[in-house]
C-alpha cells in the first residue's frame, strides 16, 4: 500500500470519528427546535433547493402530496413558510421561507458552527494552518465531483 493510500485511509478514519463526536452536537441542537423532522425537512428544502414546490418536497422526502400539504400547513401557520404562485402554472405553489424560516433554520445550524468554532480555538498555530490548507483542497475537489453551478458563499 502507497504512502498515499495509507494517508488516505488514516484521513477518512479521523473524518468517521469527528463526524460520530459532533452527532452528539448535531441531535441537541435538533431536539432543541419545536419542529418536527419532517418539518425541518420541508424548510430545508424550501431554503437551500429553491424554486421548490410541493410536488418537489413530495419526491425528495418520498411521501404523499397529503402528507406535504400537511407539513406545509403547519409551517405557514408557525410563519416559518409561504406559499407563492408560480409564474407558469396556476396550480403549482413554490414554498419560501419566511425570515422566520431561515432564523429557525440558522438556530438549528448555529449550534453547529458554535461549537466548530470552539474546536477551531483549541488548535495550535500550526494545527489551523495545515487545516486552512487541506480544507481548501476538500473544497476544490467538492466543487470538482458536484460540478459547476455550486453557490459559493461570501469569502470564498
Amino acid at each position: 500500500m502507497s504512502d498515499r493510500q495509507v494517508d488516505i485511509d488514516a484521513v477518512e478514519g479521523i473524518a468517521l470519528r469527528i463526524e460520530d463526536l459532533l452527532t452528539d452536537v448535531q441531535v441537541d441542537a435538533v431536539v432543541a427546535t419545536e419542529l418536527s423532522i419532517q418539518q425541518l425537512k420541508v424548510l430545508m428544502l424550501a431554503v437551500h433547493r429553491s424554486p421548490v414546490t410541493a410536488h418537489d418536497v413530495a419526491v425528495a422526502l418520498g411521501v404523499s402530496a397529503a402528507t406535504v400539504s400537511g407539513l406545509v400547513a403547519r409551517l405557514v401557520d408557525r410563519g416559518l413558510l409561504v406559499q407563492e404562485r408560480t409564474p407558469h402554472d396556476r396550480r403549482a405553489r413554490h414554498l419560501v421561507a419566511t425570515p422566520a424560516g431561515h432564523a429557525a433554520l440558522e438556530q438549528v445550524a448555529s449550534t453547529g458552527v458554535a461549537h466548530r468554532r470552539e474546536l477551531l480555538q483549541r488548535l495550535t498555530d500550526a494545527e489551523v494552518a495545515a487545516l486552512r490548507v487541506g480544507m481548501g483542497g476538500l473544497e476544490r475537489a467538492l466543487r470538482e465531483l458536484v460540478g459547476p453551478g455550486t453557490p459559493e458563499r461570501p469569502g470564498d
